[in-house]
């Protein structure tokens, strides 16, 4: 397939210094990674992208940093494969992330075209929108970082061996709780879920065996019942705030121990709550491979190039089994969509849906926006 010209600028949200979006125009094609792109990365043209809680904190919380383009998730076409990239091609439909809105003034998922590690970014079938691609990334990734980078349970559609065992998932009904709950059913787990009670049904239709109601005042001890003598090892805390895991940590086998994933970094009285019980808290932008700082924070992680390797792993073994059989607006026979809710068309759309996000006023939806 003959290269597509990429334009030598582009237009881009970037994050504005009074805690605003402004949309810009920034040199692109003319930048040494995009004319000399590095092996393991790929050059997008943009479809739709993906909106989620860190976008509207980055710029309304001060957890971004001015100068720089806003936005990890997208979708779109291959216009460029770096020589070591294997399982993508010019011209593929695809869905990645990026790590937008802390350090790059010169790349992110909210513009024309987008620079991606091949790492984090997967082929989509051709009956899933460019929409439905964009809702994916961060949360499916943090799902699959938590259950099998850090909890090291079984693959999906691996063979069981022995007696199943059974994960807690607090949150079932956040975007990572969504594509947990699955993963964790394709990799031959019970799932026990917290959610409010109006998404019981929804959770159980998607593979959560049992659902308990995160307000109740006994709801540890409901679990704890529930789950009988050999008890919960496995957890992951999707919401990770206002005493989340500390309840994960209470409701888990008082006689085998466990080990329980945040999303947030657990406090260190947390973390020794109980001794048998290891938490651990996960980021998504590990996956990435790289060191980087979180601005808002000054908080430093260090390279994790294990995680960059499991992540392309996953992408070229597993998502294409996930996906297979997808239907537009149905899903797969192991993985379902949230629903979408769609801005429109147009990158000067996103900043109502960032608008949308900081004031609470969508509930169990993913917010995209098609750039074209």
């Amino acid at each position: 397939m003959d290269l597509i010209k990429i334009p030598s600028n582009i237009k881009a949200l970037q994050i504005q210094a009074d805690n605003t979006v402004k949309l810009v125009e920034i040199p692109f094609g003319q930048q040494d990674l995009v004319k000399s792109i590095p092996e393991d990365h790929i050059i997008v043209r943009v479809g739709a992208v993906g909106l989620n809680p860190p976008d509207w904190r980055q710029v309304f919380d001060d957890w971004g940093t001015p100068g720089t383009i806003l936005g990890c998730d997208c979708a779109g076409d291959v216009v460029r494969v770096g020589t070591a990239v294997k399982h993508l091609k010019v011209g593929d439909r695809i869905a990645g992330f990026n790590m937008g809105g802390i350090f790059q003034t010169d790349n992110g998922a909210f513009a024309e075209y987008v620079r991606l590690q091949a790492a984090v970014t997967f082929k989509i079938p051709d009956e899933m929108s460019y929409e439905e691609g964009a809702a994916l990334l961060l949360a499916h990734l943090t799902a699959v970082q938590a259950l099998y980078m850090r909890l090291n349970i079984p693959k999906p559609f691996s063979q069981p061996s022995g007696e199943k065992e059974i994960i807690l998932i607090w949150g079932g009904s956040t975007s990572v709780g969504h594509n947990a709950v699955q993963l964790a059913n394709a990799s031959n787990l019970r799932v026990f879920v917290t959610a409010s009670t109006a998404v019981h049904d929804d959770l159980k239709a998607i593979g959560a065996e049992k659902c308990f109601d995160y307000k109740a005042i006994d709801v540890v001890k409901q679990i704890q019942v529930a789950a009988g003598e050999r008890g919960i090892i496995h957890g992951l805390d999707t919401v990770s705030e206002k005493g989340t895991t500390e309840s994960c940590v209470d409701a888990m086998s008082s006689t085998r121990g466990g080990h329980l994933v945040a999303v947030l970094p657990p406090s260190k009285e947390c973390q020794e709550r109980r001794k048998d019980i290891k938490v651990d808290f996960c980021l998504v932008y590990t996956e990435l491979g790289f060191e980087f700082t979180l601005a808002y924070s000054a908080a430093k992680f260090p390279a994790m190039p294990n995680d960059k390797a499991r992540a392309l792993e996953y992408v070229e073994a597993y998502m294409p089994r996930v996906l297979e059989g997808w239907q537009g607006g149905k899903g797969s026979s192991a993985l379902k969509p949230q629903r979408l809710r769609r801005l429109g068309t147009g990158l000067e759309k996103i900043e109502q849906g960032l608008k949308i996000m900081r004031d609470g006023e969508y509930g169990r939806e993913k917010l995209v926006c098609a750039i074209y």
